[in-house]
């Protein structure tokens, strides 16, 4: 426990990305799981390097056991458990026995990620309504940051609770944390825009397990300090400070 949802408005603006890098660094406070909760477009697996036989698909379909579909995951101290899941819309019908599934892995694990589909679909609401805290990624932009009040009008309608905002791919947007604020609700999170992410994806790692000391690394850390229940909170730091801390 708990079971955290990442979520976002669109595709595009990189839930995924969050949801691998914080469920690493979350190893620091617990034992971790996540779950590719995108039945639809799924892509957590890549980030972690590896194709799965055995799916989320397989284990809501009635064909394997959840324990038959988690992965261990090492990269230097970081252990972790993938659940990945693939895109197989004839078996998708069965999405409800998620929160099951959830259910179980929040009894098993100190914390358990979902990288939820993106928009608000049923793929999309079955698993955050499995979830117990959900936080919305969005970008400094405002349609990202329209797209993403829309889904929290609809979280506050369900019983999990909103835990914050994590603008993602940062570039000294003060004006953008200032509005996502207001709009959509507190910041949790700040992760910058970065090289390292992208060399990450090409390269099929995470980077805050492989480069703990990159910049965009602290930055998850002090998000998974917030999600682990400390009472840490980002400041936004202008362009100029984004520049000389790349």
């Amino acid at each position: 426990m708990p079971v955290v949802g990442i979520c976002s408005g669109k595709g595009g603006v990189g839930k995924t990305t969050v949801s691998a890098n914080l469920s690493a660094v979350l190893t620091n406070f617990g034992s971790v799981a996540v779950v590719d909760g995108d039945v639809v477009l799924p892509n957590l697996h890549a980030i972690f390097g590896f194709e799965p036989n055995v799916t989320l698909i397989d284990v809501i379909s009635g064909k394997a056991r959840i324990e038959d579909a988690l992965y261990r995951i090492r990269v230097g101290d970081i252990s972790l458990d993938v659940m990945p899941s693939s895109q197989t819309p004839s078996e998708v019908k069965n999405i409800q026995a998620f929160t099951n599934i959830l259910e179980e892995l929040g009894e098993a694990y100190d914390f358990v990620v979902v990288d939820v589909a993106a928009g608000l679909s049923k793929y999309a609401l079955v698993p955050m309504m499995g979830c117990e805290k959900i936080y919305i990624v969005l970008n400094p932009e405002e349609t990202s940051i329209m797209d993403a009040w829309r889904v929290r009008k609809v979280i506050d309608q369900m019983d999990v609770d909103f835990e914050g905002v994590i603008v993602n791919r940062y570039k000294g947007e003060k004006w953008a944390v200032a509005m996502a604020e207001k709009r959509v609700g507190r910041i949790a999170g700040i992760i910058r825009e970065s090289k390292a992410i992208k060399r990450g994806w090409e390269k099929s790692y995470v980077v805050t397990a492989v480069k703990p000391e990159a910049k965009v690394s602290e930055e998850f850390y002090l998000l998974a300090r917030r999600v682990a229940g400390e009472n840490v909170y980002p400041r936004p730091y202008g362009k100029l400070k984004y520049i000389l801390r790349l």
